[in-house]
C-alpha cells in the first residue's frame, strides 16, 4: 500500500500554489490519488512564509495527514525553519544550500514570535541560528537532506535552454523543486511535463522552457523516497478543491442565481460557478450568436447586505438562490435570514467558516461557528444546518441544500470552513445523479385574483406561486401577517401563523434520511465513541485504523438537532468530543438536546487544522483520564 505524505514551502506569492499544483496534478496524473491542504498568511504579499501539505496514495481516500511528512520540499531558508520539526525520522527534505548562512534574521516576513522561540531552541541546542545549523538537527533527527544550489543549478540548465536572465531563472524554482520531489518518488519526467503544462496553462513558450528544466533536474537526484510505478486507477477521477466542489454541488442542484460579497475563503465558491453557471445555446440559428452564453446569473454586489437581499429576492422570483460569505459576512446577514424565516422563503447560504472573532485569522481554519449558525437570528423561524466532512459530501450535501431550501421554503446554512475550501484532491468523481433534484410544482391560477400564500397548512408549508406564471396576487412581507400575507398582530392569528411556520421543524425532521442526520462508524458495542463534525472526519476515520474497538459518531444535521438518534448512539458510552474551537460546541448542542454530557473534550484553536495525530494524542489522553485537552501541534 502507497501512502506518502509531503509538504511544499517557500515565500508567499512565489510559486508555492503553482508547484503543489504541478506535483499534484504529476502524481495524479501517474494514476495515484492525492490530497492536501493549503496553509497561508492574510497579507498575502511580501514573501510570508506559505505551504502545501498533502497525502499520496493508492486508495481512496490516502490516510489522514499527519504532524509530520516523509518529503518536504523547502524552497527557502525560511520555509527551513519553519519545518525543521515538521519531518518524520527516514523521510527526505529538500532544500536550497546557498542559504546556508543565512540566519533567523535574515528572513524579516518571519513572525517575531517564530523567530524568538527557534532563538531559543537554537540557544538551548548551543547552535548559531543559522540555515545550516537547522539542517544539521534535521539530519540528526534521521532524517536524509538533499541539498542543491539552487541559482547555480538554474543558471547552468539556462544556458542549456537559451535562457540567462535572473529574473526569467527564478521563475523556475518551483519546478526546480517539483521535478526533485518526483525524481525522489521515482516518478518518470513525463509526468512531471504534464503536471507543468497544467499549472501554467500560459504561452508554449515558457511551458516548453519549464519542461526542460524538469528534464534537467531530474538528472541531478539520484535518491529515493519511494519509487511511484504509474498505474491504471480503478475509477475515474477529478482534480478539484472545496470551493469547487461546493460550487459545482450547487451547479447541479439546479441554483441558477448566486450572489455574493468577496471574502476570504469563501469567494472562490461563487467566482468558480461564474465561470461555470452560463452554457450555450444550441445553435439552432444565427441570431442566438449573440446569447451563446444565458441561463443563470452570478452577482458580485456591494456588500454582504446587498448579497443576501438580492439572494431574498432571487428565491421570491422562484429561482434556486443562494449566497456564499464567512463569519463577517454572515454577521450583516443577520436580519435578512430572520427575514427570510417569517416570509418563507428558501435561500442556500453556504458559509465558509474561518478563525474569528472579528477579521481573526482570515486565511486560517477554525470550527467557531457551529452554536452561531445554529442559533442567527433574532426571533424564532425554521432552518436547516448540515455539515460538511469532505469533499464528496460537501458536493452531495450542496444539492441536498438545493432541494431542502426550494422545498421547505426556509434559509439553508451550508457548514463548511477554510480548511475544506483549500483541500485539493486528485479523487473520485462523485455521480451528480445519486441525489434527485424535487422541485415542488407551483400552484398556477389563469386569472388575475387573491391567493393565500401563507394558507394555515398541516405540515407548515407555503403553497408556491411564481410571479409571471401565476396571476394570484399575494404579498411578501417581513412583518406578521395573515395567510394572504396582509400584516396581522391578532394575538390568536400571530399565534397560528407561528405553529405553522415551525411545524416545517417537525417535517424536516422526518423526512431528511438518518444518513444525512449522523453516521456512525466502528464497531456497534464499542466502549468509547469519539463524536466530532466537519472537517475532522478524514482524520478521526484515519486514527480509527489505529485505535481498535473505538467508534466514531459524525454529527450532520446540526439544526433541527436529530436528538433521539444521537441519544441512540451515545447512551451508555464513554465520549471523547475532538473539535476546533475552543468552548467544544458540539459537546455543548449534544447535551443540550440529549441530556449527555461529554467525558471529556480535546480542542485545537490555533487556525490550524486537527490531524490523525492530533486525534491519536487526544485518545491517549483521554484514555489517562484528562478532561479538558488543549491540541497544539502547528502544522
Amino acid at each position: 500500500m502507497v501512502e506518502i505524505s509531503f509538504l511544499v514551502g517557500g515565500p508567499q506569492g512565489k510559486g508555492v500554489e503553482t508547484a503543489s499544483i504541478m506535483l499534484i496534478y504529476a502524481v495524479g496524473s501517474a494514476g495515484y490519488y492525492v490530497y492536501g491542504r493549503r496553509e497561508f498568511w492574510s497579507n498575502i504579499a511580501g514573501g510570508r512564509h506559505s505551504y502545501f501539505v498533502g497525502k499520496i496514495g493508492d486508495r481512496w481516500p490516502p490516510g489522514g495527514i499527519g504532524n509530520k511528512v516523509k518529503l518536504a520540499l523547502l524552497m527557502d531558508g525560511h520555509s527551513v525553519f519553519e519545518h525543521m520539526f515538521h519531518i518524520e525520522r527516514g523521510g527526505v527534505a529538500v532544500y536550497n544550500t546557498e542559504e546556508d548562512g543565512k540566519t533567523l534574521d535574515s528572513f524579516m516576513m518571519m513572525s517575531r514570535t517564530a523567530q524568538e522561540r527557534l532563538g531559543e531552541f537554537f540557544k538551548k541546542q548551543g547552535l548559531e541560528p543559522t540555515v545550516k545549523s537547522a539542517v544539521e538537527y534535521i539530519k540528526s533527527q534521521g532524517v536524509k537532506v538533499v541539498g542543491l544550489p539552487f541559482n547555480k543549478v538554474l543558471l547552468e540548465i539556462g544556458r542549456k535552454i537559451g535562457v540567462t536572465s535572473p529574473v526569467m531563472l527564478s521563475r523556475f524554482v518551483n519546478t526546480l523543486v517539483v521535478a526533485m520531489g518526483a525524481s525522489l518518488l521515482g516518478l518518470p519526467v513525463e509526468y512531471v511535463e504534464r503536471g507543468v503544462a497544467f499549472a501554467l496553462g500560459r504561452k508554449k513558450e515558457v511551458i516548453e522552457q519549464n519542461k526542460m528544466v524538469a528534464a534537467e533536474v531530474a538528472k541531478l537526484v539520484n535518491e529515493r523516497v519511494e519509487t511511484l510505478t504509474p498505474r491504471t486507477p480503478e475509477v475515474k477521477r477529478i482534480y478539484w478543491n472545496g470551493n469547487e466542489a461546493v460550487s459545482v454541488g450547487k451547479i447541479m442542484g439546479g441554483v441558477r442565481f448566486i450572489s455574493f460579497y468577496p471574502i476570504t475563503p469563501s469567494t472562490d465558491d461563487p467566482m468558480f460557478a461564474e465561470r461555470k453557471l452560463p452554457y450555450p445555446v444550441l445553435p439552432v440559428a444565427e441570431e442566438l450568436k449573440a446569447m451563446e452564453r444565458v441561463g443563470a446569473v452570478v452577482l458580485q454586489t456591494e456588500d454582504e447586505l446587498a448579497a443576501i437581499a438580492a439572494a431574498a429576492g432571487a428565491a421570491m422570483a422562484g429561482a434556486r438562490a443562494a449566497t456564499a460569505t464567512s463569519g463577517p459576512g454572515m454577521s450583516l446577514m443577520a436580519e435578512t435570514i430572520s427575514m427570510l424565516g417569517m416570509a418563507e422563503l428558501g435561500v442556500v447560504l453556504t458559509l465558509w467558516s474561518r478563525a474569528g472573532p472579528s477579521t481573526g485569522l482570515a486565511t486560517r481554519t477554525g470550527q467557531h461557528d457551529l452554536l452561531y449558525s445554529v442559533f442567527i437570528g433574532h426571533g424564532e423561524f425554521p432552518k436547516i444546518v448540515i455539515a460538511s466532512g469532505d469533499l464528496e459530501e460537501a458536493f452531495y450535501d450542496a444539492i441536498k441544500a438545493a432541494n431542502w431550501a426550494d422545498k421547505y421554503q426556509v434559509p439553508v446554512i451550508h457548514l463548511v470552513d477554510k480548511d475544506l475550501s483549500n483541500t485539493f484532491a486528485v479523487m473520485p468523481i462523485p455521480d451528480p445523479y445519486s441525489v434527485k433534484i424535487e422541485r415542488p410544482r407551483p400552484v398556477i391560477f389563469p386569472e388575475e385574483r387573491n391567493a393565500n400564500r401563507y394558507e394555515l397548512t398541516e405540515d407548515g408549508l407555503p403553497i408556491r406561486y411564481l410571479p409571471g406564471v401565476s396571476k394570484a396576487v399575494y404579498h411578501v412581507v417581513s412583518l406578521e401577517h395573515d395567510p394572504e400575507g396582509d400584516p396581522d398582530e391578532d394575538a390568536e392569528m400571530v399565534e397560528k401563523m407561528y405553529e405553522k411556520r415551525m411545524r416545517k421543524m417537525e417535517l424536516i425532521s422526518k423526512e431528511i434520511p438518518e444518513e444525512d442526520k449522523v453516521k456512525y462508524y466502528g464497531p456497534p458495542d464499542a466502549d468509547a465513541v469519539i463524536v466530532s463534525w466537519g472537517t475532522t472526519k478524514l482524520q478521526i476515520l484515519s486514527a480509527l485504523e489505529r485505535l481498535k474497538g473505538v467508534g466514531f459518531l459524525q454529527l450532520r444535521l446540526l439544526h433541527p438537532f436529530p436528538a433521539d438518534l444521537v441519544k441512540r448512539y451515545l447512551q451508555g458510552k464513554r465520549t471523547l468530543f475532538i473539535e476546533g474551537n475552543y468552548t467544544a460546541q458540539s459537546s455543548m448542542l449534544v447535551r443540550m438536546h440529549t441530556g449527555i454530557s461529554a467525558d471529556a473534550v480535546a480542542v485545537k484553536y490555533n487556525g490550524r487544522p486537527i490531524t490523525m495525530d492530533d486525534v491519536l494524542e487526544a485518545y491517549e489522553r483521554f484514555e489517562r483520564g484528562e478532561k479538558r485537552i488543549v491540541l497544539e501541534w502547528d502544522l
